[in-house]
């Protein structure tokens, strides 16, 4: 009766440990990329909170100078892309205002020019 206690005492501890242990071996890291299939768009204020967070565990020293360095980067990199893509999306939007302007300009100056004529015929 005594080794049967062992033997599921022992295997208790065996698969706790194993639950504690492995997320240690795992590998990798999950990229932006795959964060924004799974539905989850990340916005500008995000990055700039995980920014915020991450120095204030560099400060308490939670993480060490060199990965608070790479990390800040990556944020960094990432804000960086978003403003871009961003920029891009609002010239986008205003390219036919700015066709639109430059063509009222050309109408504007025309009728300019045609009223100069007017006025140098009557003059």
């Amino acid at each position: 009766m005594d080794y049967l206690f062992l033997i599921i005492g022992s295997l208790v501890i065996i698969t706790c440990f194993y639950f504690i242990i492995s997320p240690f071996f795992q590998a990798g890291e999950m990229p932006a990329e795959e964060m924004d299939t799974e539905g989850e768009k990340l916005t500008l204020e995000q990055v700039y909170s995980a920014v915020n967070e991450l120095e204030m565990d560099f400060l308490m020293k939670k993480i060490t100078r060199e990965d608070f360095e790479k990390l800040k980067e990556d944020y960094q990199l990432l804000a960086a892309e978003m403003l871009k893509e961003e920029l891009q999306g609002r010239k986008a939007k205003h390219l036919p205002e700015s066709k639109k302007k430059i063509k009222d300009a050309e109408a504007e100056a025309e009728i300019l020019r045609e009223l100069k004529k007017l006025r140098q015929q009557k003059g």
